[in-house]
């Protein structure tokens, strides 16, 4: 035999002590399919054959693989085992081994799932242990009164002790539920417990406030992405925390009283066990702050109470039945004069107290028989023996079987009442006697309202006697009317007697008396009360007002209208007005105003005397009246103005209304004496619709009506327009407002305009200051826009004032650069010149010679002319400071050539109508060649304005003009462009 069976089957094969480790850390052995099983089967077959079987004695052979040919060939019947034989013993062998190792490997399962249970248990068992723990640790911490913070934090470190977060925290609700109260979170880094602990209690503030919110528990895995955590993600992710899990703290009655969070390094969300573990000390910490809330309760209530028993200035008291005091308050004591609760608990018995002992014994009757006696009145005896007078209320106390065991009870001093009462009726004479002698009028009712008093006042004002009125019902006696509506009014007696309704006002009563007569009068009633509060009747007190409101009407008349024309004010014009736009906007129908100017009334003032101007205008009055229908408003605005408000009225009935009283008054003559008289009048129509804003735009549109029929040549009617900014008086209107706000807003801008020589013998050229208005809109707006409506409406003072100071503040600012300061031309309007204020203003402004002699003020010859002697003064005093001065416009004047030796003027302007033209028009020419000459003689320089073309300057130098001024000479350039 080549080889023995054992050689061949591998089984006689040496020990590999690498193989033998490799088997050792080899995995767990598999099951063997049937397939596997006769593979390896034909495989040792194959073996087996190869061999033919041949193996020796001398053969070691594995003992299995012996015992298997033996077996084999016993069931074979031969030496050598049949194979097919040997592969069946072979397979059953398999078989058994494969079966035994799954027995092991169950055994072995069985073993592990045992251990993980076990070791499940003694988690859990640990968990129990440390819950209970951390739990008898906090009660413990409560029961020995450390503050609740430091045994809250014992719940955080049981949080981060167990393992399941990071750091724990504990946020605590403040009492109005809104904000958290304070943070315990030991472990917590400060910026981020900086962020959360006095947080309002929103959504967005973290994962506590969001639970807070929302009522229950808010798992957040991680911080960066959610919605909760927005406003403090910047802070939770600096300090290297990504998850938190937070669940509201909640009493035994559900209410919230803070939230536990657990804040984790690592994003996630927590497992079963740590659910457990923040269910567990979220209810500790639940508890703590439960019970600490329910102590500082109780310790409030007894405070309170205590505070009650000892402040109340009622005594309290309680009593054995055998009459020895236990309790007394303070004011128990204080009542009956003793120094200290000891000396009355000293006190045998509280019988001693009572001034007669019967009332002790009425006491002791009631309370054990009824258990309680109420607003009882008794006498007590103080220590130094004085009575006093109590209401005394107690009731019995008994104990679990119902018996009464002691007195518990209050008393009230009301010695001073008693005394007061007795005044009372003491005094009831006097009051009598009182009632006899007082001015008013005094009737007093029962509590039915049947008279049982009247004084005399009353008698004669009534027409009543007592003896007759008394036990008549109030109504017979005193019967009132109002005095405007003339309707009944329920009588002020039976109002406090509950017996009618009270008017509204009262203030209109008229009384009517017995002999039918009526007498104004101003009352006053009042119900009359016994001690327990009941009403047994009623007093009124009332006087005579007749003369009071008769002169009230009076003024009232004097506040609404015009003393001499007998119309209506502007006040109550206005308040009408008011009305009828108010019903017109709300589309109750459309009203019209008429504004009435007289032309020609200073005429008449001046020629007649103001007695003449008040009859014409009460003439006026009664042309009015004569003219507009009976339901319209007349009312005198002020001076020789007029209003007149159309009530449901078309803008044809308006304006043929306005025509006809236009007409009335052109063809009214007016005599006074010999002198015989005519006026006209403007009259501006105005219609009120639902398009009308208010009373004063309705007025400024009038007003522009009416000036608008006197720029067309008076006496003439004019109808506003919607569009009224179209007209110019309503556009220099607007601009008041815009030119006020643009000087307070420092929107003005300062530009020059160069004026140059036009004679080499003249002196060096000088600049003229120029404003423009930077509009709300950035838009640059020419003078010519807004300084007619500034001219106008009397506002020029404060932009010339605007000039001077930019233009001190801009030769202050050149000075500093050493040169020579420039002069600079400003024109100054005649209102700010008729402006003492303003005036005051130049002169200080100007009180610098070097600042002085660098101004020349530009003064039009119109309002030169308008007030002469006050701008020569004025030209004088500044002169004398070395200003100069310009007259602008010149020529435009009827007698330009007058006044110029009073004046002290230093340069003539031509007015530019005479200078546009003068290289053609020789009428023109000649009006500049004489200024010139008029200016040479004076020793005046000359100026020609509105320069525009070369053949115009050339003809002025030929005529021997000083200086030019135009577009052509130079362009008005902002005043930062002239440099030193």
């Amino acid at each position: 035999m080549r080889r023995s069976a054992q050689a061949a089957l591998g089984l006689n094969r040496p020990a590999d002590p690498h193989r033998a480790a490799d088997a050792m850390s080899a995995p767990e052995p598999q099951s063997i399919s049937p397939s596997e099983t006769v593979t390896g089967l034909s495989t040792v077959s194959t073996t087996i054959v190869r061999a033919e079987l041949g193996f020796s004695e001398q053969d070691k052979l594995h003992p299995q693989v012996r015992t298997l040919l033996k077996e084999a060939a016993l069931r074979s019947g031969t030496t050598l085992p049949d194979v097919s034989v040997l592969m069946k013993l072979v397979s059953q062998q398999f078989e058994a081994m494969d079966a035994e190792r799954r027995g092991i490997v169950q055994s072995m399962r069985l073993m592990a799932d045992e251990a993980a249970e076990l070791a499940y248990q003694a988690r859990e068992s640990e968990l129990t242990e440390r819950v209970a723990r951390a739990e008898r640790e906090v009660f413990e911490q409560l029961t020995a009164n450390v503050p609740l913070a430091e045994a809250l934090s014992s719940v955080t470190h049981f949080i981060e002790s167990v393992g399941v977060g990071t750091v724990g925290a504990i946020s605590v609700l403040a009492e109005d539920g809104r904000s958290f109260a304070y943070l315990v979170a030991p472990k917590l880094p400060a910026r981020l417990r900086a962020a959360l602990e006095h947080s309002a209690i929103d959504i967005r503030n973290g994962s506590c406030a969001a639970a807070v919110c929302l009522g229950r528990q808010v798992l957040v895995a991680d911080v960066t992405k959610d919605p909760f955590w927005e406003r403090h993600r910047e802070q939770i992710h600096s300090a290297g925390l990504n998850a938190s899990w937070s669940s509201p703290i909640k009493d035994n009655n559900g209410r919230v009283l803070g939230c536990l969070g657990v804040y984790h390094a690592t994003a996630g969300l927590p497992g079963q066990r740590e659910l457990r573990i923040i269910a567990h000390a979220a209810q500790i910490a639940g508890l703590a702050i439960a019970r600490r809330l329910a102590e500082e309760a109780l310790r409030a209530s007894e405070a309170k109470y205590r505070g009650l028993f000892e402040s109340i200035v009622e005594g309290v008291y309680q009593s054995g039945r055998d009459g020895r005091l236990k309790s007394v308050n303070p004011a128990f004591v204080a009542i009956l004069g003793y120094d200290s609760a000891e000396q009355l608990y000293a006190m045998r018995d509280v019988s001693a107290l009572y001034w007669n002992p019967e009332d002790r014994a009425e006491f002791i009757r009631q309370v054990e028989t009824q258990g309680e006696i109420r607003n009882a009145e008794f006498v007590l005896r103080r220590r130094d023996g004085q009575p006093v007078v109590v209401f005394e209320n107690a009731r019995a106390v008994r104990d679990a079987n119902g018996r009464i065991i002691s007195y518990e009870g209050a008393i009230t001093d009301i010695t001073e009442r008693k005394r007061a009462e007795q005044q009372v009726f003491a005094e009831k004479e006097r009051a009598q006697v009182t009632l006899q002698s007082i001015g008013d009028a005094v009737i007093s009712t029962d509590a039915d309202g049947k008279i049982e008093y009247i004084n005399p006042v009353a008698e004669n004002l009534t027409a009543w006697r007592l003896d007759e009125a008394r036990g008549r019902p109030i109504g017979e006696v005193l019967s009132l009317i109002d005095e405007l509506t003339r309707d009944p009014i329920d009588n002020p007696l039976l109002c406090v007697l509950g017996q009618a309704r009270r008017n509204a006002a009262t203030e209109h009563a008229v009384l009517v008396t017995r002999a039918g007569h009526e007498v104004a009068i101003q009352e006053t009633a009042a119900p009359i009360c016994d001690r327990a509060g009941r009403v047994i009747g009623a007093v009124m007190v009332f006087h005579d007002v007749t003369r009071e409101r008769r002169l009230k009407r009076a003024l009232s008349y004097q506040a609404s209208h015009d003393a001499l024309t007998g119309l209506i004010n502007r006040r109550e014009f206005d308040n009408r007005l008011h009305a009828a736009v108010l019903t017109a906007q709300r589309g109750e129908g459309a009203h019209a105003l008429l504004y009435i100017d007289l032309d020609q009334f200073k005429v008449v003032n001046d020629t007649c005397g103001h007695q003449a101007g008040d009859r014409l205008l009460r003439d006026i009055t009664g042309l009015l009246q004569s003219r507009v229908r009976a339901a319209d408003t007349i009312a005198r605005l002020g001076g020789d103005e007029f209003g007149v408000l159309l009530e449901n009225c078309t803008v044809e009935q308006s304006t043929r209304i306005a025509e006809g009283v236009r007409q009335a008054i052109r063809d009214y003559r007016f005599t006074w004496g010999a002198t015989t008289l005519s006026v006209g009048a403007s009259v501006g129509v105005v219609q009120i619709s639902s398009d009308t804003e208010s009373v004063a735009n309705l007025m400024s549109a009038a007003d522009i009506a009416c000036y608008a029929a006197k720029d067309e040549g008076r006496n003439r009617i004019h109808l506003y327009e919607a569009d009224g900014l179209s007209h110019p008086r309503h556009r220099e209107m607007h601009w008041v407002a815009r030119v006020t706000r643009a000087v307070e807003e420092n929107r003005l801008e300062l530009y020059y305009q160069p004026i140059r020589p036009v004679r080499q013998r003249a002196a060096a050229s000088f600049n003229e200051l120029l404003v423009r208005l930077r509009d709300d809109d950035g838009r640059l707006v020419p003078p010519g826009e807004f300084i007619p409506a500034a001219e106008r409406y009397n506002i020029m003072s404060v932009i010339d004032r605007w000039v001077v100071t930019r233009a001190i503040e801009f030769l202050t600012g050149w000075r500093a650069s050493g040169k020579p300061l420039p002069l600079l031309a400003i024109n100054l309007s005649g209102t700010s010149l008729n402006e003492q204020s303003f005036i005051d203003f130049v002169m200080h402004s100007v009180e610098e010679s070097e600042l002085a002699t660098a101004l020349c003020f530009e003064i039009t010859e119109t309002a030169a002319v308008t007030n002469l002697s006050n701008v020569a003064f004025v030209m004088r005093e500044l002169k004398t400071r070395g200003c100069k001065f310009s007259l602008d416009d010149f020529g435009t004047g009827l007698s330009s050539f007058m006044y110029l030796k009073s004046l002290p003027v230093d340069f003539l302007k031509i007015d530019g109508q005479f200078v546009r033209r003068i290289a053609d028009d020789p009428v023109d020419r000649s009006m500049v060649e004489a200024v010139c000459k008029v200016g040479r003689t004076l020793g005046i320089e000359t100026v020609a304005e509105c320069v525009e073309v070369q053949p115009v300057l050339d003809e002025l130098g030929r005529i021997g003009v000083d200086y030019a001024q135009g577009f052509f000479v130079a362009n008005p350039l902002p005043i930062a462009q002239l440099q030193p």
